[in-house]
């Protein structure tokens, strides 16, 4: 049983980091979801998701893109459809649950894998008094869709594996993205435990664009282990599991 704290509003861990200067570069551009802060973020930027402020697994997420001038795309689950502008905030409010709070952030053009989104899933637990990164693990999107995630699909790699499919094997880019994980994922467990004390998991989802640039999408204070035993191996994971139960005491 988990007796640490857990925070399930993605609004609240993203504006603590974006009040972290270190961290603040890293953070692709996030607000509450209005159609008025739809049609602003559109004039800026060609791509725009929209997520629920709760929940987890990648589900009720929606993807806004700009096509032609006056047409958008909107992505919801396996389906695509093209809009006008004036029908555009209309047809992204029917998709979502009356009631429930969403987040609209800045959309980023992911490194991809024979076409696929990739992103990176890191793993920190804290065990005793200090943060160890347990796992690292690449996280490719199924065919047609835009999420990573499991449970829509998303396949598990290792991070050696995905970066010479992306970069090459011989590049220096793999080393120098792996040093800046390592140290993103510190830094980013650091400021938000000096926040949320309590907290002794984390799952943070990072993106790496195709310049090499590292974005931090969300952080889940509720990781799952379960790809890291697929990757990583059984060894990996009974340690995964061992630090569960000494966080959980």
């Amino acid at each position: 049983m988990r007796r640490y704290r857990q925070i399930a509003s993605k609004a609240l861990k993203t504006k603590v980091m974006m009040e972290n200067p270190g961290l603040l570069p890293y953070i692709p551009k996030t607000t509450w979801y209005t159609p008025h802060t739809l049609d602003r973020m559109l004039a800026v930027f060609p791509t725009v998701f929209i997520k629920p402020d709760k929940g987890g697994g990648g589900a009720g997420i929606l993807r806004v893109q700009k096509e032609r001038e006056g047409r958008f795309q909107i992505c919801f689950r396996k389906v695509c459809r093209s809009v006008e502008r004036f029908r555009l905030a209309g047809m992204v409010n029917g998709l979502l649950i009356p009631g429930k709070r969403y987040l609209i952030q800045q959309g980023i053009d992911l490194a991809r894998i024979q076409g696929r989104p990739v992103d990176i899933r890191i793993l920190l637990q804290k065990p005793e008094r200090k943060w160890v990164i347990s796992g690292m693990v690449a996280k490719v999107a199924a065919q047609g869709q835009f999420v990573t995630n499991h449970s829509k699909g998303g396949k598990p790699v290792s991070l050696e594996k995905a970066f010479a499919l992306i970069w090459g094997k011989e590049t220096p880019v793999a080393s120098f993205l792996l040093d800046q994980l390592k140290e993103l994922a510190l830094r980013t467990a650091f400021v938000l435990d000096s926040r949320f004390p309590g907290i002794k998991e984390l799952g943070i989802d990072v993106g790496a664009d195709q310049s090499g640039r590292l974005w931090i999408f969300e952080v889940n204070t509720r990781p799952q282990f379960q790809m890291f035993r697929k990757v990583q191996g059984p060894g990996f994971y009974t340690e995964i599991l061992k630090r569960h139960r000494q966080a959980a005491r």
